[in-house]
């Protein structure tokens, strides 16, 4: 029996092993030489950075055969695995699509460069992902998210497309149990603003509890005003005043736009306080940075022209001979900052 074990463990390992080296069996060595020359040099340096990319991808689109690039997707260095998918997709290769749904469990980390000074260890999928993601038609979109979600929910655009859909029935389970987690990174609270999106009673005890703490990022913790926006339950104002005094007044913020959204989901509600917070933050004492004070004077308006109520009457007429004629024009038009990908 113990030596029946032992061979089906080895057969197993056998298999698994033959498996992965089917999946990737290319080496740099397995190409001509003046592509193999380049190769090495794009392996070499390890990571993928903004700055050198371009070269990278003219190259790639323009030298290689299509046959040389269906060999690179299964070369076993992850690098040339995502620069490869990228010049089919820019070379706009009819099967792009099916090429990018086999490769969703391509889980090797690569270093990827977004920026000059900013970056972080990716997945290939999540990087083939971004790579195809404009050139997707809204069907190929919604066929990759339900692959993403069911399938490979480890990914990190899997986040991002919790966030960004309609809330969906069949999805409500699994971005509940997202939610759930926990996280040491703010933009896990993305997950939080994906199942208020629900609007369903029984989750408010989960979200408060989730936006117990506000962050000490105001670009995460717009998504709890978001949040609060998209299911404006009274049970969630005292968070939205808990703000107002313990963020606001103590810290007298002077940066980013989460209060464009906070400015927002105050005037939603449409009550004496939320005139007594949004008053408030039109006013030097609470702004002394005179630079800012203006923006903040636009995003209060701004709200109280979106949910408009008779209580905002007064203080929307003081503000309105103060709007630039930008404000004016854009007042009914869709936010640029609300735009979604998925």
């Amino acid at each position: 029996m113990r030596q029946y074990i032992s061979i089906l463990i080895l057969a197993t390992l056998t298999l698994f092993g033959c498996g992965q080296e089917k999946k990737y069996p290319y080496k740099t060595s397995d190409f001509k030489p003046e592509l193999k020359k380049y190769l090495d040099k794009i392996v070499s340096r390890g990571e993928i950075s903004s700055s050198c990319d371009t070269l990278a991808d003219n190259f790639f689109r323009d030298s290689c055969t299509k046959d040389e690039l269906t060999k690179l997707l299964s070369s076993e260095n992850p690098i040339l695995r995502i620069t490869a998918f990228k010049a089919i997709v820019n070379r706009k290769e009819p099967d792009y699509f099916r090429i990018l749904l086999n490769h969703l469990d391509d889980t090797a980390k690569v270093m990827w460069w977004y920026f000059d000074d900013a970056g972080g260890d990716f997945t290939v999928s999540d990087l083939m992902i971004g790579s195809a993601e404009r050139y997707l038609s809204p069907r190929q979109k919604n066929t990759l998210v339900e692959k993403v979600l069911n399938n490979h929910i480890y990914l990190d655009v899997a986040v991002q497309m919790m966030k960004d859909i309609k809330p969906q029935e069949k999805f409500y389970s699994i971005i509940k149990t997202q939610c759930r987690k926990k996280s040491e990174d703010c933009h896990h609270l993305r997950l939080t603003y994906a199942l208020a999106k629900f609007r369903r009673q029984e989750d408010i005890p989960l979200i408060k509890s989730n936006f117990g703490q506000y962050t000490d990022n105001s670009y995460c913790n717009t998504y709890i005003f978001q949040s609060f926006i998209a299911f404006p339950d009274t049970a969630f104002f005292p968070l939205l005043t808990k703000y107002f005094e313990t963020e606001i007044k103590k810290n007298k913020q002077d940066s980013y736009n989460d209060l464009k959204y906070y400015c927002l989901a105050v005037a939603m509600f449409k009550n004496t306080r939320s005139l007594e917070i949004l008053t408030a933050l039109t006013k030097k004492e609470t702004y002394p940075d005179s630079w800012y004070l203006p923006y903040i004077k636009e995003y209060v308006f701004t709200a109280m022209h979106k949910y408009q109520s008779p209580i905002y009457y007064n203080l929307y007429n003081e503000l309105k001979p103060q709007m630039s004629d930008f404000v004016m024009e854009y007042l009914d038009k869709p936010d640029y900052d609300d735009r979604t990908i998925w």
